[in-house]
């Protein structure tokens, strides 16, 4: 997790210095998730339904007008959770999780439709990473430690009002398939690891829907006398 936290901060901070001149909202605020996945354990379909709460941070960066690139980050806890398969559906008690938090990025392009100065919509679409990161108890003195990297693409839609130069509010949805999922488990007898699993799941499939809230700055890039200058508010 670590190190997807700072591969976005790196995508983040290139997204701004790649190019010389540009028109940049940076923005952070509420999300929700809704989490549906399916795939296959030794032979038995397994589906699963969670829901998470956190939130994000974005940066939608326009190189050409109304074309350019965005990175939207999520940071989300888990709140409830159930699963189906061939025994019936049951609840998973997450109060007894020591730990269980997700990270998430999609980077990709953007584009923006302008309906007036103050009032803009924007669709973006991209590369979709999201991990999680979980503790929790097994029978007697065993306990689990696991992280899952799902890989697809994802989509970015919303609208943003402008209520000053400088400040505006955004109303959007995330929404993402993954159709691959690498997990690693580790077990323990108390503080000592017995063994570690690891691979690829089978006929993976990961659909989530996650609206959101922000209220971001604008921001425009430019070169003056060859130094890297930066302006708040819109540009001229």
């Amino acid at each position: 997790m670590k190190k997807g936290i700072l591969f976005f901060i790196f995508l983040f901070v290139i997204s701004y210095l790649a190019f010389s001149q540009q028109e940049v909202w940076v923005s952070a605020g509420y999300e929700f998730g809704y989490f549906a996945d399916r795939y296959k354990n030794q032979g038995v379909t397994i589906e699963t339904g969670t829901i998470s709460r956190g939130m994000n941070i974005s940066s939608y960066n326009f190189l050409a007008d109304r074309f350019g690139i965005f990175a939207h980050g999520s940071f989300l806890s888990p709140k409830s959770s159930w699963v189906w398969d061939n025994t019936g559906i049951s609840n998973v008690d997450l109060s007894n999780y020591p730990f269980n938090f997700d990270v998430g990025l999609i980077f990709g392009l953007v584009f923006r439709v302008d309906f007036t100065d103050d009032f803009k919509s924007y669709f973006g679409l991209g590369f979709n990473w999201f991990t999680t990161s979980a503790t929790y108890p097994g029978t007697g003195n065993i306990s689990y430690n696991r992280e899952t990297n799902n890989f697809g693409i994802g989509g970015d839609i919303g609208l943003k009002i402008d209520v000053s130069d400088r400040f505006f509010l955004q109303l959007g949805s995330i929404l993402t398939l993954d159709f691959a999922r690498y997990t690693r488990t580790e077990t323990y007898t108390g503080t000592s690891l017995l063994s570690t699993s690891r691979g690829w799941n089978d006929k993976y499939i990961m659909l989530s829907a996650r609206p959101y809230l922000a209220v971001g700055l604008n921001l425009f890039w430019s070169f003056d006398n060859d130094r890297r200058k930066i302006s708040t508010g819109k540009p001229n």
